[in-house]
């Protein structure tokens, strides 16, 4: 059906099951089976009984599992949602009989569409069991697969495991039950796989068989185990001649075949290098970095990993000129693939601790060598301490590799790797990766210690450029509220400000420097300082904003901004906006309604040098409140921009409470991916009183 809903001619079930019979075969023991859209038996032919054993009344409305022998049988759910998902499914399934026993049955099934009713799934089953006129015995077949001295495996067309003897599962260091209808890589891995997995495939489609396939590898349970196998594939196929899965003939190569086993464990480092390449380059958080890099060691490398660098790194201070012995180390990241108590004691170590308390440790830092350190032969443990050493032991720890982690010329930390006797030892080679992924490590570390530092240093400068308090007038109050990216993590360039002018009049302003990091915040504090200086002589926000533009010209390339000014008036009780690209003013009426206010639009700031800016007033009796906001607070990557703004103007209408909580609320209403800073600038205004002094 390839997936598609089908609705073959004829009127009711019936003849819609005689149309998907003839498509499927006549062959007398192909049996029916339907499932409606909730996994229940819908209908069970007479074919079906006879296959299994149970009658149609036994199994009617109950869950298609009752139907599976497998190991771990799909629920209904799953069922509906995998065939569900993609309109048909086929493959090799040992099918559970109403005796208890089992039988192998190829069973395809397909979402079809019955008149008068919902979604329905088909299953036709069709027996592929020993029959009473097999010219060979099923107990002489039972018998060569299990006894065989090579392992014999059975994946249907998806290359899932449907059978495995006993000598094959030994191999894969896994029970039979477990390998059943896991994929194969799931349960092998070589470098090779995609090169293999085509080959197995190529089998399946042509009927070609092929013979003593060499394919370096190890079993996913126990990574360390690497061996080079021959493999040995043909088609299965049913009795009218279509694919069924593929029967594998498999062993281990004697000897281990150097030459494949050692390219194979070439291009082995070189996938892990590349798969921590990609995770370090992933992020810009120390611990973050750290700690998938000892998951992925300890998944495919080692059986615990640790990375210790100096307490200065993680602290985010100043680097010592030399490691001495009461130089302080932190543990940054441990991670460990054994469930032992004594392999936990390993990296549950001290957070802080000086060098003096390590040995090899200590000495990898003081001399920048790498060390390879075979636990078995009595050399010390990484670290000092006979608590140390006796977890070593206890957890059955065969060798480590303890490698410098160096960036720019600075001694930073170690990394240490630990293997048990279960696998091979660390050699020269293997000493010389781990040196590898230290280098790599020690950079990514570095680099976000530097990312670290100017990210401090940028949010120290804009909070320096940025007002401290609200100033105190009477006309209005103000409340002020800013808070850096959450998703980025990195300072941008907002700005914001509360300007009192001759005759009591305020100049409110919040603006957007385009980028992030010091330069836009150094940015941002020339905006600042230079709408200051412009208001101080009294020009009117168009005019102020004309003249703005003209004077970012000579701030540089890249010192686009956007902005909002207020001009306030509270002898008028009016109020004047301008806007360059800024998003809009809303305004907060005293009936507790309110409303956004667009000026007439202009470009952004530093985009053209030839713009004359607009202007419009409003009325803004007393007891209005004026929220100006960066688009942070309303804009993310699930929020536009006008659905953001609608909701703030919502959130300002709800109530007049106390200026400051609402400030507090409306920057708490801001999207949790939004990828801007949060900048907001909440006044309400109150007017001139009339106890106020005259105007001079």
């Amino acid at each position: 059906m390839n997936g598609s809903d089908d609705e073959p001619a004829g009127d009711g079930r019936e003849d819609t099951l005689r149309v998907m019979r003839e498509r499927f075969g006549a062959d007398p023991r192909a049996a029916t089976v339907l499932v409606d859209g909730d996994g229940r038996i819908s209908f069970f032919d007479r074919r079906a009984e006879e296959l299994t054993g149970f009658a149609a009344s036994d199994v009617l409305g109950r869950a298609v599992s009752i139907l599976s022998a497998a190991a771990i049988p799909l629920t209904a759910e799953e069922f509906v949602r995998r065939v569900g998902t993609d309109g048909e499914d086929r493959g090799v399934l040992p099918l559970r009989l109403a005796d208890g026993t089992a039988r192998l049955v190829a069973i395809r099934t397909h979402r079809i569409r019955i008149p008068d009713e919902a979604h329905t799934f088909l299953l036709h089953l069709l027996d592929v069991s020993p029959g009473p006129h097999s010219d060979t015995h099923p107990g002489l077949l039972d018998a060569v697969f299990h006894q065989s001295p090579y392992g014999v495996v059975v994946l249907d067309e998806q290359l899932r495991f449907v059978m495995i003897n006993q000598m094959m599962a030994d191999a894969n260091r896994r029970p039979v039950a477990d390998h059943l209808g896991r994929h194969v890589r799931e349960v092998f891995d070589t470098p090779e796989m995609e090169r293999y997995e085509s080959l197995m495939l190529d089998v399946m489609r042509t009927g070609k068989p092929v013979f003593d396939l060499r394919v370096p590898g190890h079993p996913t349970s126990e990574p360390g185990s690497w061996g080079v196998w021959s493999a040995s594939w043909f088609r299965v196929e049913s009795w009218c001649g279509s694919p069924l899965g593929i029967c594998g003939i498999i062993y281990e190569l004697p000897g281990q075949a150097p030459f494949e086993l050692d390219r194979a464990r070439t291009r082995e480092r070189s996938r892990l290098l590349s798969r921590l390449g990609a995770l370090q380059g992933a992020t810009l958080d120390m611990e973050a970095a750290a700690t998938g890099l000892v998951e992925v060691l300890t998944t495919e490398f080692c059986e615990l990993a640790v990375i210790d660098v100096l307490d200065a790194v993680a602290a985010g201070e100043p680097m010592p000129e030399e490691i001495e012995d009461t130089t302080l180390v932190q543990r940054l990241a441990a991670a460990t693939r054994l469930d032992h108590p004594a392999a936990r004691a390993l990296i549950d170590r001290e957070a802080v601790r000086p060098v003096a308390e390590t040995n090899a440790f200590s000495a990898v830092l003081a001399d920048g060598q790498a060390r390879l350190i075979r636990l078995s032969a009595g050399d010390p443990a990484p670290d000092a301490g006979a608590d140390v050493t006796d977890a070593a032991t206890a957890a059955d720890f065969d060798s480590a590799v303890i490698a410098p982690m160096r960036a720019r010329n600075t001694m930073i930390g170690a990394l240490t790797c630990l293997r048990t006797a279960d696998r091979d030892s660390f050699d020269e080679e293997d000493l010389d990766l781990v040196q590898e992924v230290a280098n790599r490590t020690a950079l990514a570390i570095d680099n976000a210690r530097l990312y670290r530092e100017e990210k401090q240093a940028a949010l120290l400068l804009q909070l320096s450029l940025l007002p401290q308090r609200p100033p105190e007038t009477p006309e209005a109050s103000m409340a002020y509220r800013y808070l850096p990216s959450r998703t980025t993590g990195r300072v941008g360039g907002d700005w914001f400000d509360t300007i009192v002018l001759p005759g009591r009049r305020i100049a409110m302003v919040v603006g957007d420097v385009v980028g992030h990091g010091i330069n836009a915040a150094a940015t941002m504090g020339r905006y600042r300082t230079a709408v200051q200086a412009l208001s101080s002589v009294g020009l009117d926000p168009a005019a102020l904003l004309t003249r703005l533009n003209d004077v970012v010209a000579t701030f540089g390339e890249g010192a686009m901004a956007t902005c909002l000014y207020v001009l306030y008036d509270p002898h008028q009780h009016r109020c004047v906006v301008a806007s360059a690209g800024h998003p809009p003013l809303i305004m907060g009426h005293p009936d507790g309604s309110a409303r956004p206010f667009e000026p007439p639009p202009g470009p952004m700031l530093g985009v053209n040098g030839d713009v004359v800016y607009a202007s419009a007033g409003v009325e803004t009796p007393p007891g209005t409140r004026l929220l100006l906001y960066s688009d942070g607070l309303v804009e993310s990557r699930t929020l536009e921009l006008g659905e953001g703004v609608a909701r703030l103007v919502r959130r300002l209408g709800n109530g007049h409470g106390d200026l400051s909580q609402q400030a507090d609320l409306l920057l708490a209403a801001a999207p949790d991916d939004a990828r801007d800073d949060r900048t907001l600038l909440l006044a309400e205004l109150h007017g001139l009183r009339r106890d106020q002094p005259p105007v001079s």
